[in-house]
């Protein structure tokens, strides 16, 4: 961009340097104004590839428990065991283009969220780590997968329900793309 407004304003020096000196002379100034404007009109941009192959980068997250049709999860765990119960969140997005890879692979990665929290030894634990994970390539689909834990989740948070966010980022440099998920999950 900088290179083009440069090399722009250099060209309209030029041209009115050239346009004092041909003033008098009108068929050849018609000339130069006119080859200037052809070579000044069109001018090659480094054009870079969209941040996903498709142009629009699509992302969602996979949980194998019923949904109601007002879009809640309802996930049926089981507090006979050993150790409280968890359970996985299942993320997928698709693949960044491969101009944007790193090491001929693509940073895809995706952040979790939540004010859910229980307390353990006199600390607060939200109920879903609160940090990232990389998405890697999934032999079985085109898309990059990853799983986030869910839990342990104690037996008073029975009938509750879990706000869970989760932000898949596309890492393109400046050129990102990021989008954000909700999901409710009522605890039975």
């Amino acid at each position: 961009m900088l290179v083009t407004f440069i090399k722009g304003l250099f060209i309209g020096a030029i041209y009115g340097i050239v346009s004092y000196i041909l003033y008098l002379n009108t068929k050849k100034f018609l000339f130069l104004i006119s080859t200037l404007l052809v070579l000044t009109s069109c001018s090659k941009e480094d054009l870079k590839p969209p941040t996903c192959t498709d142009g629009d980068c699509n992302g969602y997250l996979e949980l194998p428990y019923p949904i109601d049709e007002n879009g809640y999860y309802h996930v049926d765990l089981s507090w006979d065991g050993q150790y409280y119960p968890r359970f996985s969140i299942d993320t997928y997005a698709e693949p960044t283009d491969p101009y944007w890879w790193y090491n001929e692979t693509p940073v895809v990665q995706a952040n979790f969220y939540t004010e859910n929290t229980w307390t353990f030894q006199h600390d607060e634990l939200p109920v879903v780590q609160n940090n990232r994970i990389y998405l890697s390539r999934n032999e079985s689909s085109s898309n990059l997968y990853g799983k986030r834990i869910v839990g342990p989740i104690p037996p008073q948070m029975e009938g509750d329900t879990l706000s869970i966010k989760a932000v898949i980022f596309w890492d393109a440099g400046i050129n990102y793309v990021e989008k954000e998920i909700s999901l409710k999950i009522i605890v039975e």
